[in-house]
């Protein structure tokens, strides 16, 4: 395959160090604050030995507020002249009240800001701050546009439906969820049984159905069964989702890495807003990073270089000093993307995302019907399918599904222990003679049938190294009664070739020369998501009757099963083979 080299022309976000104001400060614990129904939510200041009023900048977070009070970053914050506060979930921690995920942030977010604002030392400018849950408490808040919320730097933060990522991705549930719901039972790390954490895959093999997995080892608290009682997109899931980001009024820098387990959220939110009325007040950042910012320039024995490594701290501080405190530095003028593609090892200044000049180019799946295993006949080219080609197929059955290991620090793990099985179908190009720049969200569209009234379908996409090694950029996941609707599952007709939209996350690398691109295609996400029993039982946590299913895949000139790639064309050519 050959595709025209790509010139770059970018920079990492601009770190200019602000300016210390004072070395002293000072923790104040012990704070209550109220809420519109009289709980009491717990607060921790630290304040910087300077007159006031001054900025705050809020950390929410269900994970024990303590674990800011001697953060580098905020003791930096407090330096510069920002108070910060953290808080304690409802439910959690020092907080009164019962913790329910999602469902009390929105109200008990803008109540803590507003408190805030009314006191004697603030002046009215507050920020938030906080990653993972922590950074949806910020958006859960803004939906609800609190006055004196001014900006917001939620990192490796889901998007704002519950259906598009965490916990359920294209209808398959996120495994981990039911091990953060035995951790998240108990009000605090100290009451927690310390017997009841899901350590590795066999505990999920053991238990059917799904909603008895976190019974299987702990107690599972009551918000975790009545969200199992919920298997489609109805009223609890919208009451636990933020979605009114045209109506918000905030600046947002939205941080992520392209392997965050919560990736699509930081670029879908960013993406939203873009088309609010704070549509010149959004950043976004994307590096080379996992579930959290690595501070080193290696991930998964993957070195990116030095320039890997940049001083996110500084950005976030002119971020805020721009935006609570009206400082004229400059960032509202420089380009709001800042995306590290991988391969080039570079980073890149946007004008905007989805780039504007992204083009999808198709790559379509071809075999001689026996595309299983990496080294099956799976090929992928730019011509469609231009005579009959025999379908692939596999058999997929729940109880025999295999495990790929994932954590929280998976990066571009090498794909192929798990590619290696026959019900796992590949499809890899010829080595690539130029770079190949893909930046952007990439979409499938794939024809393909069951035996069964239900199935899933994953889908992964990989990097082959010149030496086999097949580096894992995204992924995408359907559950099939999901192909039209979240709110209105359909059964397959089973045996009947059906088009499936698989939208996957976004990635943004350089296929080297040497290199190749491989599609994976199978029917499990397994131990990262749930099984499909493949039963089409109406309440996917609750069933337990497993069915194997005869799985096809189709590739012909009227099923012509494709990826489309995002690829960035800034010089004029044509990709050939």
């Amino acid at each position: 395959m050959r595709m025209t080299e790509h010139v770059h022309q970018g920079e990492p976000p601009r770190a200019e160090t602000p300016p210390q104001l004072t070395s002293v400060t000072r923790l104040h614990l012990g704070l209550r604050v109220p809420m519109r129904d009289g709980v009491e939510l717990a607060m921790d200041l630290r304040r910087p030995d300077l007159p006031g009023p001054l900025p705050v900048i809020l950390m929410r977070t269900p994970y024990d507020k303590v674990g800011g009070h001697r953060t580098e970053l905020y003791e930096r914050f407090a330096q510069a002249g920002y108070i910060i506060a953290f808080s304690d979930c409802r439910g959690r921690f020092n907080s009164d009240g019962v913790f329910q995920p999602y469902a009390d942030e929105a109200d008990d977010g803008y109540d803590t800001v507003e408190w805030i604002a009314a006191q004697e030392w603030c002046d009215g400018n507050i920020g938030m701050i906080g990653g993972s849950y922590a950074g949806q408490t910020q958006w859960f808040a803004a939906s609800r546009r609190p006055p004196h919320l001014k900006a917001i730097v939620p990192m490796c933060s889901p998007p704002g439906s519950p259906w598009r990522n965490e916990p359920i991705l294209g209808g398959c549930f996120m495994l981990g969820m039911a091990e953060w719901a035995v951790a998240m039972g108990a009000r605090s790390w100290q009451t927690a049984d310390p017997g009841s954490t899901l350590t590795g895959p066999q505990p999920y093999f053991d238990t059917l159905p799904l909603a008895a997995v976190p019974g299987s080892t702990g107690e599972s608290p009551p918000w975790w069964r009545e969200m199992t009682e919920h298997p489609t997109f109805d009223d609890y899931w919208r009451r636990r989702s933020y979605d009114n980001h045209a109506e918000m009024d905030v600046a947002s820098l939205n941080v992520t890495g392209w392997w965050d387990l919560n990736f699509p959220g930081a670029p879908s939110n960013y993406q939203a807003m873009r088309n609010s009325r704070a549509k010149s007040r959004q950043k976004l950042v994307i590096g080379p990073w996992p579930h959290w910012i690595n501070t080193h320039r290696e991930l998964n024995e993957v070195d990116f270089g030095d320039s890997a490594i940049i001083e996110l701290n500084d950005y976030i501080q002119r971020f805020f000093d721009r935006w609570l405190k009206g400082v004229p530095n400059g960032i509202d003028e420089e380009k709001p993307v800042h995306l590290f593609v991988v391969g080039a090892n570079e980073w890149w200044a946007e004008d905007d995302w989805p780039l504007p000049d992204a083009e999808d180019m198709p790559l379509y799946l071809h075999s001689g019907g026996q595309a299983n295993t990496l080294d099956g006949d799976g090929i992928l080219t730019l011509e469609p399918p231009s005579m009959e080609e025999p379908p692939d197929s596999y058999r997929y059955d729940p109880a025999d599904c295999g495990a790929r290991p994932w954590s929280l620090h998976d990066g571009p793990i090498d794909d192929r222990p798990g590619s290696k099985r026959s019900d796992c179908l590949c499809y890899t190009s010829e080595p690539l003679t130029e770079p190949l720049d893909v930046v952007g969200w990439i979409t499938c569209r794939l024809y393909a049938s069951s035996s069964a009234l239900d199935t899933d379908w994953h889908l992964r996409l990989t990097d082959v190294h010149p030496d086999g090694t097949a580096r894992f950029l995204c992924r995408g996941a359907l559950r099939a009664r999901f192909r039209h609707s979240f709110e209105h599952p359909e059964p397959l007709e089973p045996g009947i070739p059906t088009l499936f939209e698989i939208g996957m996350d976004a990635c943004g690398v350089r296929f080297l020369p040497g290199h190749r691109i491989r599609v994976e295609i199978s029917s499990s996400g397994f131990s990262r998501y749930d099984r499909n029993t493949n039963s089409g039982a109406s309440n996917f946590f609750t069933d337990d009757t497993v069915v194997v299913a005869e799985q096809r895949v189709y590739h012909s000139p009227d099923l012509a099963s494709r990826i489309l790639l995002p690829v960035v064309r800034r010089h004029a050519g044509q990709a050939n083979v």
